[in-house]
């Protein structure tokens, strides 16, 4: 056949002798009316004349499966404490001022808003109990309501300070609800 060429190959010590076609030969044989099988299976010839089937069919390799990452745990950030507000120093002289000061402003009794700072936090400006702070014990959302109203900082640290918790109280005393924020002190 012209264009083909014997190879010798050496398989497992024993010499094989292939002939692989050209295409010419392939050309040549299909012109002639030869039918090329797809069935026809590639051989090797032994030196001993007998065929040696080949197999191309390749193994498909198992793929290995690609490790997942093990996902990290995200650190949650451990909440930091909001400090409490350190009360301003007062002396005596200044909250006697400030109670007459307010319960003038707001014509409230000035006797009522100094038992009900005394009853709710014996006169201590940084007083808490849970969510109530100050003088007058004002829960944070009583507070951010009441100075809304007053047109005032809302801030709820400002509950420590002990002139704007007496200016607060004596507003909210000042109101339709009177003492009823404090049903016990407010007697």
């Amino acid at each position: 056949m012209k264009g083909s060429a014997p190879i010798v190959m050496m398989i497992g010590g024993v010499a094989m002798a292939a002939i692989f076609l050209s295409v010419a030969a392939v050309q040549s044989s299909a012109k002639q009316g030869n039918v090329l099988s797809a069935q026809a299976k590639p051989a090797l010839a032994n030196t001993d004349g007998s065929e040696v089937l080949l197999n191309f069919n390749t193994p498909t390799p198992t793929p290995t499966p690609t490790p997942k990452p093990t996902p990290t745990p995200t650190p949650k950030p451990t909440p930091t404490p909001t400090p409490t507000p350190t009360p301003i120093p007062v002396t005596s002289e200044q909250l006697d001022s400030w109670f007459t000061k307010y319960s003038n402003l707001y014509s409230v009794d000035r006797s009522l808003l100094w038992r009900i700072a005394v009853c709710e936090s014996r006169l201590k400006p940084g007083a808490v109990n849970g969510d109530y702070a100050g003088l007058f014990q004002f829960g944070p959302l009583t507070w951010i309501g009441t100075r809304t109203a007053m047109n005032m900082d809302p801030n709820p640290d400002l509950r420590f300070n002990p002139e704007e918790a007496i200016r607060t109280a004596a507003f909210k005393l000042a109101t339709p609800r009177g003492s009823k924020p404090w049903p016990y002190c407010g007697k």
